[in-house]
């Protein structure tokens, strides 16, 4: 039982064990376990380990901010004239998240141990989650933090581990672990919450998986004029005059029948959630030799490519990719780019699934040699070992930017997110190591 206080809290918070004026909340967590394997009824058994585990735990994060709770005040120059407004509003209720966590496993292991086997199964729940709650306008405010949210994610996780070969002058270890995981919004201000990032609007809804992309559909370029016209399709401009798509036009799918693409077509068009994800690691043996090779995959995990997003417009100044070569140029051209137009006026670059790709992928994360120099007993050094390691040496993808696991930042909300930073690079290290 953990008791746990900051003063980051709000003087308000409630759920807690109350000294003084503040509240103190309590995190209980309990553990068991039974060891099958060591019960007489197994004694016949040719199962060497058979663990059966349970817990149960509650926990706290108190990173909310400093002063996130209360009144701050920060200089502000309007026209010569100095002075203090308000950063935001305060909200004295402002309080721990409070994670809940039941996670059941199993551990398995025989063949004299050559074998293990690992299966946990795990459920959290999240409530009191810290959300940016919406404001209006006339609050001067865009958002406050509040403790609006709940989530739940469930997940199971499997590993093994087998000495596949176990002789005196060759051996061959290998290892395998795999996880998936579904999350759902249970609760947020306003049943949604919009978030814009990089262009990219991100949809956290009850009932949802967290943090989807949502936009709109695409179906291809229109090919021509009459295409267009045939399709009846039309954007709102900023006069609210309606502008009819033609020839070289992205075809935006109209989700709700209105014959307009706005916003109230839009739609989730990705997750960044992978369905499974884990590594495979192999060891192997020989005399003074050993080589370890880790791969590590995803699956499932979709990526937002801003990069591409941004060198494709074909709407200012900037550099473009070799693949607007194929934009629409002539009445009749069958493609999947759409033509250049100076500033978008129809919208053709709106965030949609053009941006949207495939991250799965499968790479090798590290490749080990290792020698061990062969020393007779007389020696002066206890062991010598020569070795060489590469990282990231390739990676097998369909996605089209530079690495498959980027993110934008440390945010969720940044998850699945490319903006183009530093790749995870390849490298090569040569060493030695010297025992006396």
């Amino acid at each position: 039982m953990a008791l746990d206080g900051s003063s980051r809290f709000g003087v308000k918070a409630a759920n807690g064990l109350t000294i003084g004026d503040r509240q103190f909340p309590l995190f209980p967590s309990l553990a068991a376990a039974w060891l099958l394997s060591s019960e007489k009824f197994m004694s016949a058994s040719s199962i060497d380990l058979l663990k059966l585990r349970v817990s149960y735990g509650i926990s706290g994060n108190d990173d909310i901010g400093n002063y996130t709770s209360r009144y701050i005040y920060i200089g502000q120059n309007l026209l010569g004239a100095q002075g203090a407004v308000r950063k935001w509003i305060s909200n004295p209720e402002l309080q721990w998240e409070t994670v809940t966590r039941l996670n059941a496993g199993l551990d398995l292991a025989f063949w004299k141990e050559r074998v293990t086997l690992g299966l946990d199964v795990y459920s959290n729940r999240t409530t009191n989650m810290l959300v940016y709650q919406p404001l209006q306008t006339i609050t001067g405010f865009s958002s406050t933090l509040s403790n609006g949210g709940e989530l739940k994610n469930n997940g199971i996780e499997a590993s093994a581990n087998v000495r596949i070969i176990n002789k005196v002058k060759f051996k061959w270890d290998f290892g395998a672990n795999i996880s998936s995981y579904k999350n759902q919004i249970v609760a947020v201000p306003n049943n949604a919450i919009y978030t814009d990032f990089a262009g990219a609007t991100i949809l956290t809804a009850v009932g949802q998986s967290a943090n989807q992309f949502y936009g709109y559909k695409t179906n291809g370029v229109y090919a021509s004029d009459a295409e267009a016209t045939d399709a009846g399709l039309s954007k709102e401009n900023n006069d609210g005059a309606l502008a009819a798509f033609k020839g070289g036009d992205v075809r935006f799918v109209d989700q709700n029948g209105d014959k307009v693409i706005d916003d109230k077509d839009r739609t989730v068009i990705g997750d960044p959630n992978p369905d499974f994800f884990g590594g495979v690691s192999n060891r192997f043996i020989w005399k003074g030799f050993e080589v370890n090779a880790l791969f590590t995959f995803s699956v499932g995990n979709e990526i937002y490519n801003y990069v591409r997003h941004r060198l494709e417009s074909q709407s200012g100044v900037e550099n473009q990719l070799q693949s607007v070569l194929n934009s629409w140029r002539l009445d009749g051209q069958q493609t999947n780019m759409p033509k250049a137009t100076w500033g978008d006026p129809m919208g053709n670059n709106r965030f949609s699934d053009r941006w949207i790709e495939d991250g799965s992928y499968l790479r090798l994360r590290s490749l080990n040699l290792t020698y061990n120099l062969p020393l007779k007993a007389t020696a002066a050094f206890k062991s010598i070992a020569v070795s060489v390691t590469g990282n990231n040496l390739f990676t097998a993808t369909k996605y089209l930017g530079y690495d498959p696991e980027f993110g934008a930042s440390q945010s969720p909300l940044a998850q699945g997110i490319d903006t183009g930073l530093d790749p995870l690079f390849k490298n090569v290290v040569l060493g030695v190591r010297i025992g006396l």
